[in-house]
């Protein structure tokens, strides 16, 4: 026990642990009596103090570990030695980007029962710790099949970025449930309250230059839209909105930017001109 450090308290109830032990006739695994008189007159107090501050300093709890009530953050310095602990062979390299400066992600997915409060930071946190929720997987004998979800992360991209660089365009900014492309009971339900088959996947509320605000249909690489899709976008640009189809998140990324780069609703800015 030399290298052990205890303060005094914690001295004292060990050696009414050993007098108690005699006193029931409890003996030591090897066979011996408890002797714990080395300890008596040793203080180290002040030494575990130190040690135990120099832990919270790098967001450690006295035990050794991080987030001890799952709510405070590590410091900076001790989540940049979890994010090298964090494997990326797998993930796409944007989202290894976001890991690297976001904070709040990394801390996500290194803290065990961390919650961020973005529902955004929580999917690309989840998608960090299994890549297949995007890439889909094949049926194994050990594993169910994994059905592949690029356009879900697209719009999670897009969610994930207006809140941090643009939170005022965020707090106006909708996804659109579309009951058109279920055939349950859910999806009939979702039609008659009132959802539109084919309606875009995405509304920006805000107004600018001559539109009304911005619809936005979100496609993968590959996939086209619908007939149905596409009159909707003309109905929309017909009413005054700019309406649009882009394919990949650079694409809708790139839409979005240049709308809300719009001078305030003027009735007369065109981005078509």
């Amino acid at each position: 026990m030399a290298g052990l450090r205890l303060t005094n308290d914690e001295v004292n109830k060990l050696l009414e642990k050993q007098q108690n032990m005699k006193n029931r006739g409890i003996k030591s695994g090897s066979g011996r009596e408890f002797d714990l008189s080395s300890l008596q007159g040793r203080d180290s107090t002040t030494s575990v103090a130190r040690i135990r501050k120099a832990k919270e300093k790098v967001g450690m709890g006295a035990g050794g570990h991080i987030g001890n009530d799952r709510t405070d953050k590590p410091s900076r310095k001790y989540l940049a030695v979890l994010k090298q602990g964090i494997n990326t062979l797998y993930l796409p390299d944007w989202l290894v980007t976001y890991i690297k400066d976001d904070d709040e992600l990394a801390t996500t997915i290194c803290v065990k029962g961390y919650e961020a409060k973005s529902p955004h930071v929580i999917a690309l946190a989840q998608l960090a710790k299994d890549p297949t929720l995007m890439t889909g997987r094949k049926k194994t004998v050990e594993k169910k099949g994994k059905k592949a979800n690029y356009e879900h992360y697209i719009q999670v991209r897009i969610f994930y970025e207006l809140e941090r660089f643009y939170p005022d365009i965020y707090k106006l900014t909708k996804a659109v449930p579309n009951g058109g492309l279920r055939h349950d009971s859910v999806g009939w339900e979702m039609l008659a309250e009132g959802q539109k088959t084919g309606s875009p996947d995405i509304d920006i509320e805000v107004a600018k230059g001559k539109y009304f605000g911005m619809k936005l249909e979100v496609k993968t690489e590959s996939n086209k839209a619908t007939a149905i899709q596409l009159d909707k976008i003309e109905l929309y640009n017909d009413a005054g909105f700019y309406a649009v189809v882009r394919n990949g998140f650079d694409n809708c990324w790139s839409a979005i930017i240049e709308y809300i780069n719009l001078p305030d609703f003027d009735f007369k800015t065109d981005l078509n001109a």
